[in-house]
């Protein structure tokens, strides 16, 4: 989308007055001023067809499509059909679909700047209001662009600059654009500012209207949920129990467990018998502290939601057993699945006979293994997604379907050693499938070379 607003003056036609604007040399004789006129072009309105009366003042609009000229009633924002006062009042051109002409080309037209926000949704998510639009001067034109901080995913959740504090503003260089981008805020917890985001999709919280503000679950560390990920929020280690089968069974599909340990060296029973505690975030953050010498540091994304606690024998190289799988409350059930699958290969990892505490993998393989498993299992190991209707939910909610593609972007996503770990895991998985590249890194302790 390519917009640019900009004020021009309505252009006066005049006898007096050459095309290009310079006055001509000499008056010219009746009979070649007769033969000017007579041969002068008549202008057709791009909005009525009709001809521009010669020497009727008109609006005159240079555009990369070309060149376009209205009456001055005729130049009117699509938008709410006003006419616009190009002297007065900012207004842009932009491409929208047309069903009805030139075969559903998309035709530019007019907005008022306003309109014009309000026509594509340039609106603050969080105070609803337009998005601020500074003006610049460029190569002796005025510009005017929108800033704003948006969501990673979400493309539509834009905020103001000046919510977030401290102020960090960037300008996209880009002459033909109306869009100016102030940051893009990555996917990590907490707020930013004053304004409150969304413990699983990260979304700003709205402050405008009270029926979209969103859900505490967690009032000591001030956490909360917006609406679409409310909708299937984990608060109880009792509403994980079904999540901790249902990674059970995809860690079946993949060879990983079975009935018998003899069979993969894990069996499904060891797994389940796991208890399954969905904790607040001063519990997890006290075991965090408390096991500061694991493996669960370093990442900005999900892994620090989840823990896998486990003991072992001094004198012994094998783990005595997984005591314990963590996992945060008041996420939504997807999110929760996925992190109950990392902290599965935790565990799985732990129970194997083939790999040794006191021998134990690198980080980043490790948890690069870890998010390879939670990816594909909420690309493999849950049920499609029902899509509701938009009326069935606020339109500018997320549905569930979207949600869980940005639980995977997040793992994607991670610039931290847990996402080059993923990476590495992924390229590797691709190559060889999961049962290779098992036993590949219990014997290297590493993953294989890549090309």
């Amino acid at each position: 989308m390519t917009s640019l607003f900009r004020r021009l003056n309505a252009t006066r036609g005049s006898p007096n007055a050459s095309e290009s604007g310079r006055p001509p040399t000499a008056p010219p004789s009746s009979t070649a001023a007769s033969s000017s006129r007579s041969h002068r072009p008549t202008f057709i309105c791009h909005t009525c067809h009709n001809p521009i009366p010669r020497n009727l003042p008109h609006i005159h609009v240079s555009r990369q499509s070309g060149e376009k000229r209205y009456h001055q009633h005729c130049f009117r924002c699509v938008h709410c059909h006003m006419v616009i006062d190009p002297k007065s009042q900012p207004f842009c051109f932009d491409a929208i679909p047309d069903n009805t002409t030139n075969g559903g080309v998309n035709e530019e037209h007019p907005f008022h700047r306003q309109c014009f926000a309000d026509y594509f949704g340039w609106v603050c998510v969080v105070c609803d209001k337009t998005l601020p639009v500074k003006k610049t001067r460029e190569n002796g034109s005025s510009q005017s662009k929108f800033e704003f901080l948006k969501h990673p995913f979400f493309e539509k959740e834009r905020m103001c600059p000046h919510h977030a504090l401290p102020h960090n503003s960037g300008v996209v260089d880009d002459e033909d654009s109306v869009l100016a981008v102030a940051g893009s805020i990555d996917a990590t917890e907490g707020g930013i500012g004053s304004i409150r985001r969304c413990s699983g999709c990260h979304r700003f919280e709205p402050i405008s209207c009270p029926d979209k503000r969103f859900i505490d679950v967690d009032s000591g560390a001030g956490r909360c949920v917006c609406l679409a990920c409310c909708r299937t929020v984990v608060t109880t280690s009792q509403d994980a129990e079904p999540l901790w089968e249902k990674v059970i069974d995809f860690f079946e599909y993949l060879g990983l467990v079975s009935s018998t340990e003899t069979v993969s060296g894990v069996s499904r029973r060891s797994m389940s018998s796991i208890p399954i505690l969905i904790v607040g975030y001063e519990a997890l953050n006290d075991n965090l502290k408390a096991h500061s010498s694991g493996v669960h540091y370093g990442s900005s994304q999900i892994m620090t939601r989840g823990l896998c606690l486990s003991e072992h024998s001094a004198d012994s190289e094998e783990s005595l057993g997984v005591t314990a799988v963590l996992c945060l409350s008041g996420l939504p059930a997807d999110l929760t699945s996925s992190i109950l699958a990392h902290e599965a290969t935790h565990a799985w990892i732990k129970l194997h006979p083939n790999f040794r505490y006191r021998k134990s993998l690198p980080l980043k393989v490790e948890e690069g293994l870890a998010q390879l498993i939670a990816f594909l299992f909420l690309n493999d190991g849950l049920e499609p997604v029902f899509e509701e209707s938009s009326s069935l939910r606020n339109d500018s909610s997320p549905s569930d379907s979207q949600l869980r593609q940005y639980f995977k972007y997040c793992i994607e996503t991670d610039e931290t050693l847990y996402g080059d770990g993923f990476r590495s895991a992924a390229k590797a998985y691709a190559e060889m499938g999961i049962q290779e590249l098992l036993y590949y890194i219990a014997l290297n302790h590493d993953f294989p070379p890549s090309d």
